[in-house]
């Protein structure tokens, strides 16, 4: 009989191969569960010493106080929107999340959606595909619209953290200037990648970019509004790719329409998915791409191997190296449900 036993939530194609054997250096068997509801998550969980959790799993007070067993509980992605952290910190359990892991895989979608919209691409392409290029015509100008050059042009990010910290040099390194708001941040960091710390409200004034990548809290939850897409300027564009609810989506479409803001890259939304029938997809100057940001083979073998090993450090009783610890989350209520894989 294995010494501890580690149950695996999600209903993807788990890699076995991949997470086993790091799991049998602990003599820890893994036993792969998918519920659907929080009263199979309870009973699935009652005899678990570890989870790893894949996609957004709820795990509420309620839940947790029913894992009698369960020391840690770690995630293969980021977010913890759905994890009560005061409760599981208030029965003693570590939550854990794969921060780090696909933070190239987000910042390189973050520069990508910047090139995108700005440059008019996917729209170009779809100017071509619907039999409309006639060489340089005065048509085709109109169709497209005014583009600008990116080099020299400012790029805010909002939250200099793991994501933060890939996208600004890969922003520096197609000549923007970078700027960033993180209230939680050490000058320092900035200091030394070349990146000036401002206040939200110069940020938003003076940014032709402004890139998203702060976590989902009570505080940043509907952080872009009316009054921030009435300050931008009404050249810039918003990048999102950190969580939906970071934006008010009626107010961002409002914005659009009035030529408040020249447009938006979104690869998370509120609501999500977003509905087919969502007017925000009747504009041009706007690029979704359904949460798939982090996703690359690379990061799926990073993120899941991560929290194998976090949870198998935590049984040896060693300390996690991702355990969520921050005060200003710990205080978070969570959101409610399950929000897929």
């Amino acid at each position: 009989m294995a010494k501890f036993r580690v149950k695996y939530f999600g209903s993807n194609d788990v890699p076995v191969d991949l997470i086993k054997p790091i799991l049998d250096e602990i003599d820890a068997e893994l036993v792969i569960a998918r519920p659907t509801t929080d009263a199979e998550i309870i009973e699935a969980g009652r005899d678990a010493d570890a989870i790893i959790m894949h996609g957004a799993v709820p795990f509420t007070k309620e839940i947790i106080s029913q894992l009698k067993k369960t020391k840690v509980v770690c995630r293969t992605g980021v977010g913890v929107d759905r994890m009560d952290l005061a409760a599981a910190e208030e029965y003693g359990i570590k939550v854990c999340n794969a921060a780090g892991c696909n933070s190239i895989e987000v910042s390189e979608q973050a520069i990508g959606l910047l090139i995108a919209i700005s440059r008019k691409l996917v729209r170009m392409n779809q100017y071509v595909r619907d039999g409309k290029w006639r060489r340089h015509t005065a048509e085709l100008h109109r169709y497209r619209g005014r583009v600008y050059r990116i080099a020299g042009c400012t790029m805010g990010i909002i939250g200099l953290g793991h994501v933060g910290r890939q996208v600004a040099p890969r922003a520096q390194g197609i000549k923007l200037n970078v700027q960033t708001y993180d209230p939680y941040l050490a000058p320092k960091i900035a200091q030394d990648m070349g990146v000036k710390m401002v206040s939200f409200d110069e940020l938003v004034k003076t940014s032709d970019f402004i890139s998203l990548h702060a976590p989902l809290t009570n505080q940043t939850r509907g952080m872009f509004s009316t009054a921030e897409f009435k300050a931008m300027k009404n050249t810039a564009y918003l990048i999102n790719c950190a969580r939906g609810g970071l934006v008010d989506t009626e107010a961002l479409y409002d914005a659009l329409v009035a030529g408040e803001i020249a447009g938006a890259a979104l690869d998370v939304t509120d609501p999500e998915p977003l509905p087919a029938d969502h007017k925000i997809l009747t504009l041009p100057n706007v690029i979704i791409t359904c949460h798939t940001a982090a996703n690359s083979d690379e990061s799926y073998v990073d993120c899941q191997a991560h929290a194998a090993r976090e949870v198998a450090r935590v049984l040896k009783g060693e300390p996690a190296t991702t355990e969520i610890k921050d005060p200003w989350l710990l205080a978070e209520a969570q959101d409610e449900g399950f929000g897929g894989v």
